[in-house]
């Protein structure tokens, strides 16, 4: 054999012997980071031993003596299960994300830190009561135990990026709770494009893309010129969605319940699924608590050692989103000196605060901060440029207010409801709830069913909305929060049952709530369901949470089929399009091809109507908030000869039919340009997929298949009751980030959960992905198949089942 034969040999094996070696050392160390569910552990912190049993689903049911030890035992689980996750949502709240990501989230951290989510945290930890704050302090000292336990082997997202994890503190719980304000908050998106909006085409004609909810003014500007403005700052936010990887809008829920008239049980039977974007790990993590006397059961936020969702002993309670209205922006004039605003006439100084973001390996961004008496001026984010006038000089910069930004104290509230026995105390704890605003509804074991409103509302001038205000006057501020008194509470209803689902829950109130509410077709449906019938049984509500009928869709294709009344039909595919549409029953069966033809035409209905005047862009904008464009195609097909029908780019006046007629040979001419001339291959699924994403998501094809579920395909849309929104957003190069594939499902129902009060000890639930965010378990993806298939996990919180030998018992001891 020649010499060099032999030392290419040699090199060759040395090569796979030292990367074999390399695999399996990264193998151990990255299978370390699984823990154990079995076996006990000893940490300081505890007064008593717990015991932890978790099912084939790791999902664990913690039985303490008392409630600090099971914060504690609590804070341990989220740690091992969700520590990345917690740690990556308090580094975004603080503006830290570049210490780990480089100068890539530079943008972020400026946000963030200009947004002031750390500053608001201390300002509520300084409400928290004594109690609540011993409760804070042990949870962060159960996470701290974990990571002192575990800091040699952690998940493999903190070797990735070469860091380790900081302890935690009761402040950074109420970061993890702010954030999830502001992931709930669409305001400040649609006030910006309804601003641009009435710039290009006046109040008159943009006033018709507004949508009316019969909530006073669709939208006033006070400005007599309009100044140039920029999206920077909503690009940013919204670019920070994808980075996390979660998007969508239709942020919100349904929930409903029956009491005992209307149940087949004869006791209540409540509901919830909240709609949130997807993730990887999922935003929830499911637990069962027994502690002081009380058992606590539902679905924890990661970093708060309380109850979001669920059921005690005596009540259950469940959420949807109210879509408030809760933030303002203010075009502000400064004096000479740049150091002042002016309000009525007067001089006010502006509050700066200088940070410094640390970057990893670059240099460090100082960062300024100006804030006014209504909130930090955004401009400074470099997100949000300056106003310009024609000249281009910059003339104004704008503040924005926030009930976000205003102290307030969610923690106590949800302490509260976990502990509350009835509805007084209930509603006690609802009443002390601000932001997000919540539609809470809320059965108990005597039979009782209620809705009451948690939120803070502010009051403006003249109670009216505005899309942009005039900083200079005084009369543009808020003038007070609603008291919780205005807002009629719903107890024991005549109809025997309530349901919520992001619409117009409570009829003649005097308060401007919003006029972004969800369109009707998911509440509609709700109703026809829950009067279909006169008693409801469990397995009812599961078939309903599935459901996938949309009476929007039916309202749209009787518009369709009108428009081609009378006509001579040749085309073999639009006249066998026609004849599926008549047969249609509004089920959005990822197997059918009808709802993929009606939701092509949809999507080609709105670029039809709308972009030839607006453009890309701007049309990129408005149909961003989903539930805009959703409300407004419904108003403008009640007007035969609408202007939008009208096509400026043709010389001829269009009309309703004529836009309609031409949009469905659109979408039939691309549907067969995707899938060929053969109807029958143009299911609904090949075109609407699901797929969640871990935040590392995009480095490469054989990562994502390890981190990322999906793509697969998935019934529904936005409007039915499984809401598996798909964006309008058609794609741009300068949103390189936010794009997607056409009518890919991006937010749906993040857990499904029932309760029926006469099986006490049971309740039925699923989440989108798993308990675990370690991506090596066997629990990172384990309830995925679940929940696409529609099928559900039975709880049982009963001890004498939570000690049953199929669960595996791991011990915390105290130290001696």
């Amino acid at each position: 054999m020649p010499k060099w034969l032999k030392i290419v040999i040699g090199l060759v094996v040395s090569f796979i012997i030292v990367f074999a070696v390399a695999g399996i050392v990264f193998y151990n160390m990255v299978k370390s980071s699984i823990p154990e569910y079995s076996g006990e552990v000893s940490v300081g912190g505890l007064s008593e031993n717990v015991e932890i049993y978790s099912d084939s689903m790791a999902i664990p049911y913690i039985l303490a003596n008392n409630d600090n030890d099971a914060a504690f035992t609590l804070g341990y689980l989220h740690a091992r299960d969700r520590l990345f996750q917690m740690d990556f949502i308090r580094r975004a709240a603080e503006g830290r994300l570049s210490e780990v990501f480089g100068t890539r989230t530079i943008p972020y951290d400026k946000m963030f830190l200009t947004m002031g989510i750390k500053r608001t945290a201390y300002a509520n930890l300084k409400l928290v009561p004594q109690d609540n704050l011993r409760l804070l302090q042990s949870y962060s000292n159960g996470v701290n135990a974990f990571i002192k336990e575990n800091k040699n082997k952690l998940t493999i997202e903190f070797d990735f990026l070469n860091y380790d994890p900081e302890e935690w503190k009761p402040v950074h719980s109420m970061e993890v709770i702010r954030m999830m304000a502001w992931e709930l908050n669409i305001g400040w998106w649609t006030d910006f494009t309804f601003y641009k909006l009435i710039k290009k085409f006046g109040k008159q004609k943009a006033g018709s893309l507004i949508p009316d909810f019969g909530e006073g003014p669709k939208g006033e500007i006070q400005m007599d010129t309009l100044p140039e403005v920029s999206d920077n700052f909503l690009k940013t936010s919204k670019e920070f969605r994808n980075f996390m990887g979660s998007s969508g809008t239709h942020i919100g829920s349904n929930n409903w319940v029956v009491n005992g008239t209307k149940s087949t049980s004869g006791m209540p039977i409540i509901a919830n699924d909240p709609h949130l974007s997807y993730s990887m790990p999922g935003k929830w993590y499911a637990a069962v608590v027994k502690s002081g006397g009380n058992t606590v059961s539902g679905f924890t936020l990661p970093g708060v050692p309380a109850f979001a969702i669920g059921k005690n002993d005596n009540i259950a309670w469940t959420l949807t989103n109210v879509m408030n209205d809760d933030c303002d922006f203010y075009i502000e004039e400064l004096d000479q000196t740049k150091k002042n605003y002016i309000v009525d006439g007067e001089p006010k100084p502006i509050t700066t605060i200088k940070e410094i973001i640390k970057v990893k390996d670059s240099l460090d961004v100082e960062h300024t901060i100006r804030i006014t008496h209504r909130g930090p001026i955004i401009n400074d984010t470099h997100l949000f440029t300056l106003l310009y006038q024609k000249d281009k000089q910059p003339n104004a910069v704008m503040s924005m207010r926030w009930m976000g930004n205003e102290p307030s104290d969610e923690f106590s509230a949800f302490v509260k409801i976990n502990k509350a026995k009835n509805w007084n105390e209930f509603t006690s704890g609802v009443n002390m709830f601000s932001v997000p605003a919540q539609n809470f509804v809320y059965a108990d074991k005597n039979g009782n069913i209620g809705y009451k409103m948690g939120g803070r509302i502010p009051l403006r001038t003249n109670n009216k909305p505005q899309l942009v205000y005039d900083g200079k006057l005084g009369s543009s501020d808020w003038t007070g929060i609603a008291p919780p008194s205005d807002f009629p509470e719903i107890f024991n209803p005549t109809e025997n049952y309530i349901a919520t689902a992001n619409n117009k829950v409570l009829e003649g109130v005097q308060t401007y709530l919003t006029n972004l509410w969800e369109p009707s077709s998911r509440i509609d449906r709700i109703n026809q369901l829950l009067t279909s019938k006169d008693k409801h049984s469990v397995q009812d509500y599961k078939n309903y949470q599935l459901d996938q009928i949309s009476p929007y869709a039916k309202e749209i294709t009787k518009e369709i089929l009108k428009a081609f009344e009378g006509l001579k039909i040749k085309d073999k595919n639009l006249k066998e399009t026609l004849l599926l549409f008549e047969k249609w029953n509004y089920d959005f069966d990822e197997n059918s091809q009808t709802p993929a033809i009606y939701s092509v035409f949809l999507n080609t209905l709105l670029k039809n109507i709308f972009i030839d005047e607006m453009g890309d862009d701007l049309f990129n904008e408005y149909v961003f908030v989903a539930n805009v464009p959703y409300r407004i195609l419904q108003e403008l097909l009640l007007n035969e000869n609408s202007i939008w029908y009208d096509d400026t780019k043709t010389p001829k006046r269009e009309d309703k039919k004529e836009i309609i007629r031409k949009s469905l040979a659109d979408a039939l001419t691309d549907l067969e340009n995707q899938f060929g001339k053969d109807l029958a291959e143009w299911q609904w699924g090949r075109l609407h997929k699901v797929k969640m994403k871990h935040p590392f998501s995009g480095q490469s094809s054989l990562i994502d298949e390890k981190i990322n579920i999906g793509p697969q395909s998935i019934g529904g849309d936005g409007t039915t009751i499984f809401n598996t929104e798909y964006p309008f957003f058609a794609g741009s190069p300068d949103y390189a980030e936010l794009n997607h594939e056409p009518y890919e499902n991006t937010l749906g129902p993040s857990m499904r959960f029932i309760y029926d009060f006469s099986n006490p000890n049971v309740f039925y639930m699923i989440t989108t992905t798993g308990e675990s965010g370690n991506i090596m378990s066997d629990h990172y993806k384990d309830m995925y198949g679940l929940w696409i298939s529609g099928k559900y996990l039975t709880i049982k919180t009963d001890e004498a089942s939570i000690r049953n030998s199929n669960n595996k018992l791991f011990t915390l001891k105290k130290k001696d």
